[in-house]
């Protein structure tokens, strides 16, 4: 427990990555989330706290190790889970971009923070009327936005830990800015390239994806 504790503090905490205040207000407006992916995870548990079935996918090798320790993983996650029921926490290592052994259309939410490519690699694990989330920091908002079969239904705006749910003016959200000319492109320079940003958009989807699994192959979520 205490190099799970560590890693988590370090690697996590330290570096104000937990995102709490995201995930109990994705819970909140989304009750009826159950199973979640969440692909390029590294060491943060922190959806585990909010949600009982979580699987989480890395190849990195510190990742590997921390999830190894079962026990203190799930010990850490008891000592803060905001749920009566047992948290059941799955670990696959390996590339996200390779085909995961789970069910295609078996997960209620999707996540894509710090790792890139997730909503057209990851998409085909979702099931219809689940929720792709992402901060964009990869281009996935971008990426999701194209898929024919995500829509935007919500963005999530953060200020100073507080996090902030809207479903509303949809339309005025990922739509790129007018590039500036003259000295207001250097005052622009490493902003963002949407006219209206947010900090997180909430994807659902809509219908299945081209191509499904057969039955069966692989497991499922929990």
């Amino acid at each position: 427990m205490e190099r799970v504790e560590e890693i988590y503090q370090g690697f996590v905490v330290d570096h104000q990555l937990e995102r709490a205040g995201l995930f109990e207000l994705l819970r909140e407006r989304f009750v009826a989330v159950d199973t979640v992916l969440y692909p390029g995870c590294f060491v943060h548990i922190t959806p585990s706290f909010f949600f009982q079935h979580v699987v989480y996918v890395d190849r990195n090798d510190l990742a590997q190790g921390f999830f190894a320790n079962k026990d203190g993983v799930l010990r850490k996650i008891s000592s803060r889970q905001q749920y009566a029921q047992k948290a059941h926490v799955r670990f696959v290592s390996q590339d996200y971009l390779q085909p995961i052994p789970a069910l295609e259309e078996s997960f209620d939410l999707l996540l894509a923070l710090y790792a890139g490519g997730i909503s057209r690699a990851c998409g085909k694990y979702l099931k219809v009327g689940g929720l792709l989330v992402t901060n964009d920091h990869h281009g996935d908002a971008a990426e999701a936005a194209a898929e024919e079969n995500l829509e935007l239904v919500a963005v999530v705006k953060e200020l100073r830990g507080k996090y902030t749910f809207s479903d509303q003016e949809l339309a005025a959200y990922l739509v790129p800015k007018l590039p500036p000319r003259g000295p207001a492109a250097l005052d622009d320079a490493g902003g963002s390239h949407w006219a209206r940003p947010a900090d997180y958009y909430v994807f659902r989807k809509t219908r299945p994806g081209a191509a499904s699994l057969e039955t069966g192959r692989f497991s499922a979520p929990h």
